[in-house]
């Protein structure tokens, strides 16, 4: 029979194991198209209410210099979502079939924190008015992100850019890279339960 103690201590192993093996499996499972698109769990997600500059957009920062600022909203949401568990609550499916969702990471709004630090605008297409002017407004106040410089609208941009694809998606070597850890993971866990 086992010492107590020692089983105790694998089972503490174990579990703080598999804490840290969920949130980096579903970190890795989120795929970040722009900064407002994204896949998880195999699902494709639109944040509802906010308009990020497209993947390849270009800003222009105060001394008139482009920046890629598509590339750097993404880069933010990715933050965002890696950083802490997410949820998403849809509402609806867009014409391209994403679900069109509220989602939070930590228990913030992820659309709010992406207009609030200035990397999306507050959607405000065909008549409606989004919940985040007031974040909007005070990321242009402060001069946050998208608001140090000047850009185009994303809506007007994508009007001149018609869209040729869907974004990112989790690539096979990243597929197969996140296939190798989780079976390393799974192994180190039940050579742990059998004392190896």
């Amino acid at each position: 029979m086992r010492n107590p103690e020692q089983m105790r201590r694998r089972v503490i192993v174990s579990v703080l194991a598999l804490v840290a093996f969920t949130t980096a499996a579903q970190a890795a499972s989120i795929s970040v198209g722009d900064g407002d698109s994204f896949r998880m769990d195999g699902q494709r997600y639109r944040l509802q209410d906010i308009d990020a500059p497209e993947l390849h957009q270009t800003c222009k920062d105060g001394a008139g210099r482009e920046w890629p600022c598509g590339h750097r909203a993404r880069d933010e949401l990715r933050k965002i979502l890696t950083r802490d568990a997410v949820s998403c609550r849809t509402v609806t499916r867009d014409r391209f079939g994403r679900n069109v969702a509220t989602c939070s990471a930590g228990g913030r709004d992820v659309g709010e924190v992406m207009v609030r630090n200035g990397w999306a605008t507050a959607y405000k297409g065909r008549g409606f008015s989004s919940r985040y002017v007031s974040a909007e407004n005070e990321a242009r106040a402060a001069r946050r992100g998208l608001w140090s410089g000047a850009f185009e609208t994303p809506r007007n941009w994508r009007q001149g850019h018609p869209r040729d694809g869907e974004g990112d998606i989790l690539s096979s070597d990243a597929q197969d890279w996140l296939r190798r850890k989780t079976q390393a993971v799974s192994d180190w866990v039940r050579s742990i339960w059998s004392g190896r």
